[in-house]
């Protein structure tokens, strides 16, 4: 990873976007019996260093990816697991690298998205549909929902999540859970 990466990340989120977590020590604790996280970072809230299946859930595409798990002295950057919750769903869309989302009804891309939103819907200019947040096509670089698994360090597709982790996290939060990519 190198500097130009270091506000980007991998989110993962159900795709159920009101669904929230009863007890976050319990979805941490089955995180790390799976493997995919291991302790907290003492310095940051809700964070945690990655665990010993990590790789096994996320694949780095390219030949020889270079993986820093750890805060070195030239830098604080480094890949590791931030849990988000939110009383209410919220929109985290890529800054840098945007796309304008497609609309769930003409399937045309809203390009003034933003000034067609409220707290929870977006107006299509284009066939004057307005529908959900979560209902437009955002082409994996934004999620809408209450919760977020944020995988740090990831530049766009650099990482995917495999099927394996989506499949462990829909049996422990018994939804279905979507990933998306955001640079700020």
């Amino acid at each position: 990873m190198n500097s130009s990466t270091s506000t980007c990340a991998l989110y993962l989120c159900p795709g159920q976007q009101d669904f929230t977590l009863r007890d976050i020590s319990t979805f941490v604790t089955q995180l790390q019996q799976n493997g995919l996280i291991s302790e907290a970072i003492t310095e940051r809230e809700n964070s945690f260093f990655a665990g010993q299946r990590f790789l096994d859930y996320v694949a780095y595409m390219g030949c020889s990816p270079a993986i820093q798990f750890e805060a070195s002295d030239t830098s604080k950057n480094f890949c590791h697991i931030k849990i988000h919750q939110y009383d209410t769903a919220k929109l985290i869309v890529s800054q840098k690298q945007s796309r304008a989302p497609h609309c769930p009804n003409c399937n045309r891309p809203v390009k003034d998205w933003l000034h067609n939103k409220t707290e929870e819907t977006i107006r299509c200019n284009l066939c004057n549909t307005t529908a959900n947040i979560g209902d437009f096509n955002w082409r994996k670089m934004a999620g809408y929902a209450r919760v977020f698994i944020e995988i740090t360090d990831i530049f766009p597709k650099e990482a995917i999540p495999q099927q394996i982790l989506l499949d462990k996290l829909t049996g422990i939060c018994k939804t279905d859970w979507l990933y998306f990519y955001s640079c700020q």
